[in-house]
């Protein structure tokens, strides 16, 4: 059995976790998905499904991507810092 987009090239995407009240949402500056669970692990999970699909359904976006990831850009890592 072959699983949809196995054979594509591997796009990194760049997330952000908050948290709100009782439950995790993950989002990206890079696609227009969002996904929310109980814990990280399960938004992040549920993320990676939603940019799956998203990505498999506009090809054009993960060609994009792709160009973009050429140019090695990174996030920077946000923290929570008390004064």
């Amino acid at each position: 059995m072959k699983v949809i987009g196995e054979d594509m090239e591997k796009v990194g995407l760049n997330i952000v976790i908050e948290r709100e009240k009782s439950r995790f949402i993950a989002t990206s500056p890079d696609i227009n998905v969002f996904a929310e669970g109980k814990t990280i692990d399960e938004a992040v999970s549920k993320f990676r499904e939603g940019a799956r699909f998203h990505l498999e359904s506009f090809p054009e976006e993960r060609i994009s991507l792709m160009e973009s990831n050429e140019e090695k850009f990174e996030m920077p890592m946000l923290t929570k810092i008390f004064l």
